[in-house]
């Protein structure tokens, strides 16, 4: 009787131990099921960090698990490349993302994302290639001393759309400091800072000085306004005046053609005139007893040899 007993007590024990670990089981697999699935869903909404935390309980949950690691390890390598890119270090961003477009068995996708991103690698680093010669070409032009020729090919480069994304923000900083290098170089040469607007180079004073001396139909007539200026001007004169100006042996602006008064196919400014004699007097020339169109002359000597206006002006006014 007591051996059936100790039989009956066993088996007790045994269905109890064997419904705890079936209960734990089930348990076990409720949470790595659920943790899978919210992984999953993290993966889709683009919450890569949540999905990893999921990823990696599912891995603790349910011990060697390969799927678990497997997701774990894709989702890891997918931040990698995109932390990579972000860096723009493309090179390991193209590596990560290879590894995860090639993973068997796990998320579809995060491979089908994997394959897009290699993609947009491909184009930036073409596109990167194409802005990095374009600069190149510009900083050897900067280096001659042709630097709106450098300015042109710099703005070609900021009218691209893209050039000013983060994939190419090096280049991009580079060539936006040597456009100032340009800027700066030129105002020296000519006595104001270039703007670039629409592929061209203006003055940054043009404007109001244009309008301050002639009218817009005045620009647009051109040279045929000059020569009716310089009848106009020619009767308006006393007979004192006229001699001088018979006897005057440098150019003003009656002698000479409409791009005779222009600077790198700019014209010449009342206040780069002003300041360019000023910069002279400063330096010892009698820039009175020049007139306008001396002056400009002085500025496009200064452009074309690219050297300063003072010593422009003393070459061309021993």
């Amino acid at each position: 009787m007591k051996k059936w007993m100790w039989v009956i007590v066993a088996a007790v024990i045994v269905i109890g131990v064997s419904g705890y670990t079936y209960s734990k089981h089930r348990e076990q697999t409720t949470a790595y099921t659920t943790a899978m699935r919210y992984g999953k869903e993290a993966i889709q909404d683009k919450n890569y960090t949540q999905a990893e935390s999921f990823f990696s309980r599912a891995s603790r949950t349910k011990a060697n698990d390969a799927a678990a690691q497997r997701y774990l390890e894709q989702t890891q390598t997918y931040v990698d490349g995109a932390n990579a890119i972000k860096e723009r270090q493309f090179s390991d961003a193209k590596t990560s993302f290879t590894t995860v477009s090639k993973t068997k068995n796990g998320s579809s996708v995060l491979v089908t994302r994997a394959k897009t991103e290699l993609k947009l690698i491909k184009k930036i680093l073409k596109k990167r290639q194409t802005y990095a010669s374009e600069y190149q070409k510009a900083l050897e032009l900067n280096q001659s001393n042709e630097f709106t020729d450098s300015n042109g090919v710099l703005t070609v480069l900021f009218q691209s759309k893209t050039f000013s994304q983060s994939y190419y923000k090096d280049i991009y900083k580079k060539a936006h400091a040597l456009r100032k290098q340009n800027n700066a170089a030129l105002k020296s040469l000519t006595g104001s800072t270039p703007v670039i607007a629409n592929g061209s180079s203006q003055s940054s004073q043009s404007t109001t000085d244009d309008e301050s001396s002639q009218s817009d139909n005045d620009r647009s007539t051109g040279s045929s306004t000059a020569k009716s200026k310089a009848n106009s001007s020619s009767s308006g004169l006393t007979s004192a005046e006229q001699s001088a100006a018979k006897n005057y042996s440098g150019s003003n602006e009656y002698t000479v053609t409409s791009s005779q008064q222009a600077v790198n196919g700019s014209a010449v400014t009342s206040s780069q005139i002003k300041s360019t004699r000023s910069e002279l007097k400063e330096a010892g020339i009698d820039a009175d007893a020049l007139s306008d169109q001396d002056v400009r002359t002085v500025l496009q000597t200064a452009a074309s040899e690219h050297t300063s206006p003072v010593q422009a002006a003393k070459k061309l006014f021993k």
